[in-house]
């Protein structure tokens, strides 16, 4: 027999669940906590157990995703591949970004509407920053002109990682995820100076 422990991670499990597939079938604006209880099989109740109200439900979603894409970006960075740490590191964020992008659409929604989830949009692109910063530390950055702080440079860096899967999923490009990766590394990798550009995608076009 399940704990009460189990059974109440087990209800929150079906409300999230159920709460992100009517989020993408119905919009965020239309949803209902009874259209996510209804769609989860569980009692009225039992939704207020767990969240105060919908905007707590997505709120839990998008820490989730955030979560796993942080996970991805800290790859550690190797002091003796730094070019090959940085594709790692690039091409695993891109492909976490593609399996949570319903929530990434849903967070660029809500950041311009409600400033709980500008908040939060911004607290998560500060961890994407930090964990540069931390990659940059590990591996050296030979590239770096002297003055350079390091730390605006990773929020420069951050930027364009973010924005461009962004861009790419919520958009129609030509691309393919690993031909952006390719290119987001090789830049990456020139401005911190692990690569000369003869390996690039673009250097050998």
């Amino acid at each position: 027999m399940p704990t009460q422990k189990e059974r109440n991670a087990e209800t929150r499990r079906r409300l999230l669940r159920a709460a992100r597939e009517a989020f993408a079938e119905q919009g965020y604006a239309l949803t209902s906590v009874a259209d996510i209880v209804r769609s989860a099989g569980r009692a009225h109740g039992s939704f207020y157990l767990h969240f105060a109200n919908k905007e707590a439900v997505l709120q839990a979603l998008l820490a989730d995703a955030m979560a796993r894409l942080s996970l991805e970006a800290k790859s550690a960075w190797r002091w003796d591949e730094p070019e090959t740490s940085v594709r790692e590191t690039v091409r695993r964020f891109v492909e976490a970004y593609d399996q949570d992008r319903d929530l990434w659409l849903l967070l660029d929604q809500r950041s311009s509407l409600e400033p709980t989830f500008k908040k939060l949009s911004d607290q998560w692109f500060q961890q994407l920053a930090t964990s540069i910063v931390h990659g940059m530390d590990s591996a050296g950055t030979p590239g770096l002109p002297p003055g350079l702080d390091p730390e605006i440079l990773a929020q420069v860096l951050a930027a364009m990682l973010s924005e461009s899967t962004r861009a790419f999923y919520q958009e129609n490009h030509p691309w393919t995820p690993d031909e952006m990766a390719d290119e987001i590394s090789a830049i990456w990798s020139l401005t911190l100076g692990y690569d000369d550009g003869s390996s690039s995608p673009a250097g050998n076009a």
